[in-house]
């Protein structure tokens, strides 16, 4: 699970600011009434989504990886097996240029089980795990054996 963290100062009203030019108002995160309270209170906010979505073909995205490397490496053994994809790079914070996601996405709709089984599915496809199942900081052992021919 990847969480996206912000710090904001809560005003009355339910208004929340992070920074002078973005705002959030509470009634757009909750449909309960904003909590009681002091003006200035600082506030922390937490927002996640679970990393294995990339996984499962939900708009094309078959694949996701940390690794710049790795994600054109997979694009060019797609593109070899004839499954038209590209490489999208997505950040959780563009302004702070956190860690970097590439994301393999199939660009037929028809292609997209016949990659998710090549790329970590298949006994004969590159049989890969996700980035994250792997110590933060690690690197892909099952890219890197797969690339070794292990």
């Amino acid at each position: 699970m990847i969480i996206l963290k912000a710090k904001g100062t809560f005003y009355a009203e339910g208004e929340i600011v992070l920074n002078p030019l973005k705002t959030i108002r509470w009634k757009d995160l909750s449909d309960k009434n904003p909590p009681q309270l002091p003006n200035g209170t600082s506030i922390d906010l937490s927002i996640s989504f679970d990393e294995n979505d990339f996984l499962s073909g939900i708009n094309g995205i078959v694949w996701a990886t940390y690794d710049a490397r790795q994600a054109e490496i997979i694009q060019d053994t797609l593109l070899a097996q004839n499954i038209n994809c590209e490489v999208k790079r997505i950040s959780l914070d563009p302004e702070l240029e956190l860690k970097s996601t590439f994301l393999i996405s199939i660009t037929n709709e028809k292609e997209i089980k016949m990659a998710i089984d090549f790329i970590w599915k298949s006994d004969s496809g590159l049989r890969l795990k996700p980035d994250w199942s792997y110590p933060t900081g690690e690197t892909n052992k099952s890219f890197e054996q797969w690339l070794n021919g292990q």
